[in-house]
């Protein structure tokens, strides 16, 4: 894991001077025992439409326990796809409120049957930047983010970094994809961005700036 100072860390978070950092490497990112709700969950996703995307299992848990990590009251998700880490994220506590956007396709049905079996979800569909605005329009506070199957992320990203408040964290899925690359070597120097993480397929945003800011490579 390296630093853009050019300091070289291990994946596992030694050399990470920053405590808050070194829990979120050790404890969430890197954590490995099993959770309460996986062995719940695996029947869902086995029952979610396999012909659309999803992401590996490993991934849907660790979307798990990053929102296990922070309780969001509101959680949004643009790109919903399969619904797999939808269900991963409306798990952790059926007091949240989470919020999936998706384009209107020939499979929302199958989806949004798989999605009802967990009551503290809402499936919306249409012009997914459109919907988005009503979202935004609509919502006080979006504390947790996750930009998952989506050609737009560029767009999405734009429209949510205004209302990110210090508490909020995004996550922004496919990171190992060649267009997102470059866009996200320019995403976070953005100065509304405080801490970030890059994984190999994913990245997350914090926008604390009451912490250096940051950029940890892992």
């Amino acid at each position: 894991m390296k630093l853009t100072d050019n300091r070289f860390l291990t994946g596992k978070g030694f050399g990470v001077h920053s405590p808050w950092a070194y829990d979120l490497i050790e404890f969430v990112i890197n954590e490995k025992w099993p959770y309460y709700a996986y062995d719940d969950l695996y029947p869902f996703w086995q029952k979610a439409p396999d012909w659309l995307p999803q992401y590996p299992q490993s991934r849907d848990e660790l979307m798990f326990r990053l929102v296990n990590r922070f309780n969001p009251a509101f959680i949004l998700e643009v790109g919903t796809g399969a619904g797999v880490t939808t269900g991963y994220l409306a798990s952790v506590n059926s007091k949240s409120n989470v919020v999936t956007i998706d384009n209107r396709h020939s499979s929302n049905k199958d989806v949004a049957r798989n999605l009802k079996k967990i009551k503290n979800i809402a499936y919306l569909t249409g012009n997914v930047m459109e919907t988005l605005q009503d979202v935004i329009a609509d919502t006080p506070r979006i504390d947790f983010v996750h930009v998952a199957h989506t050609p737009d992320f560029r767009e999405v990203v734009e429209q949510l970094l205004p209302v990110m408040g210090q508490d909020s964290v995004m996550v922004i899925q496919d990171m190992g994809k060649k267009e997102k690359k470059e866009w996200w070597k320019q995403l976070i120097e953005d100065p509304r961005i405080g801490v970030t993480f890059q994984l190999s397929k994913l990245g997350i945003l914090f926008f604390d700036h009451t912490k250096t800011k940051q950029h940890y490579v892992l």
